[in-house]
């Protein structure tokens, strides 16, 4: 146990280093990023833009005397040189005419040296511009030490927000979890113990609706519902005069706010694990230690909970680390039709701005609660079925 346990903690860093590598290359090659419509807004300073991307660390101010190396290069159909006077910002010559650093800028906001990139500011002050490799390894080692940068649509520290959302996340994923196993499993169990009656048909009727209906779609008529019936409230975990209320009274609105997207992730994944346990449970109650045990006299409940039963689960144990992780991506489009502010809909409003920071450490911790969830899985069928040897 002690070994596979060790084994598997030591293939989490190569996975994650190497998932968060093809993020952060995707995130690359898709055109533009989060600045390029702020430098092409002329009512923002190119200055000001220019100086938060050096603090996200996506440019390099360099110095007049590095400039000055450049000497001459063509760009705009004019040839261009870089001089260092001693000031703070290089004198700049086109065509042998020293320019200001504004009118510089329209032409050299993104101009290419070799296979560099490099902008100029409104202040003739030049950057270069951080490539894909050196700054994910840069990302990529801050976020090892917990430093997962800023972001940039909320200009505040990313672990903060995460933090906030996966709580809300995984409060609704184990809500959800604790209705698809609460229900469905027992509803399995009883329909394998009484194949084709009533109890059967119903089940298989609604693992059915359950499987064949989109979640997105359930949860439209779930807040359709919440619309027109007025039982339940459309958006956010909490109501304004929240904190108005007792302790007694924040427990009963959250759980109100709570009970509706819940109902729609957890009814979905309810289909699968019943489906799932009646399957084991029919084939349980055909081994011959079952009818063993029923000619040695054991009773009924013995025989199902005892014996067939514990060797039933053995697959929906397995399953549990994938739960985690589908109910997770999941509750994306839940979370966005029903409101629910959560980690599914942040990553949403991230990529939509194209905020690297957030997308990447949202990622990142995704990823980690997969291999946690599939670790904690492997480890829970070893307690259950003792001929399991993981070690």
């Amino acid at each position: 146990m002690l070994i596979f346990t060790l084994r598997r903690m030591l293939s989490i860093p190569p996975l994650v280093l190497v998932v968060s590598l093809l993020t952060f290359l995707l995130l690359k090659i898709a055109p533009g990023d989060f600045y390029s419509q702020l430098e092409a807004d002329p009512s923002r300073s190119l200055t000001e833009v220019l100086r938060q991307k050096e603090s996200s660390g996506l440019l390099v101010r360099l110095s007049p005397a590095e400039l000055e190396q450049f000497g001459d290069f063509d760009d705009d159909g004019s040839t261009w040189a870089f001089r260092d006077d001693g000031e703070k910002s290089p004198t700049i010559l086109r065509d042998q005419v020293v320019v200001i650093g504004r009118t510089a800028s329209r032409s050299l906001l993104n101009f290419q040296i070799g296979s560099i990139r490099y902008q100029c500011d409104d202040e003739g002050v030049v950057y270069r511009k951080v490539g894909p490799i050196e700054g994910f390894f840069s990302w990529f080692f801050n976020a090892v030490t917990g430093d997962f940068g800023r972001s940039y649509k909320f200009n505040r520290p990313v672990f903060g927000i995460i933090a906030e959302r996966l709580l809300n996340t995984l409060i609704l994923s184990i809500a959800a979890l604790t209705i698809a196993y609460g229900i469905g499993i027992p509803l399995g169990i009883f329909a394998a113990v009484k194949p084709n009656s009533a109890i059967d048909h119903s089940a298989g009727m609604l693992a059915f609706i359950g499987l064949s209906v989109p979640t997105v779609f359930s949860a439209l008529l779930a807040v359709l519902f919440a619309t027109y019936t007025g039982w339940f409230p459309i958006g956010d975990m909490r109501s304004l005069d929240y904190n108005e209320f007792g302790f007694l009274g924040k427990m009963k609105d959250r759980i109100h706010h709570l009970f509706l997207p819940a109902v729609v992730i957890g009814t979905s994944a309810m289909a699968g694990y019943m489906r799932q346990a009646r399957g084991n449970m029919i084939e349980a109650l055909s081994q011959d230690y079952v009818r063993t045990a029923r000619a040695k006299g054991v009773s009924h409940n013995n025989v199902l909970f005892k014996h067939a039963f514990r060797n039933a689960v053995n697959p929906l144990v397995t399953l549990f680390g994938y739960s985690l992780a589908s109910l997770l991506s999941g509750s994306l489009l839940v979370e966005i039709v029903m409101n629910w502010p959560g980690l599914g809909r942040l990553v949403f409003e991230a990529i939509s701005a194209k905020d690297e920071p957030l997308v990447l450490a949202s990622v990142l911790i995704s990823t980690l609660l997969l291999v946690f969830g599939n670790l904690v899985a492997d480890l829970l069928l070893a307690v259950v079925d003792p001929r399991v040897r993981l070690s």
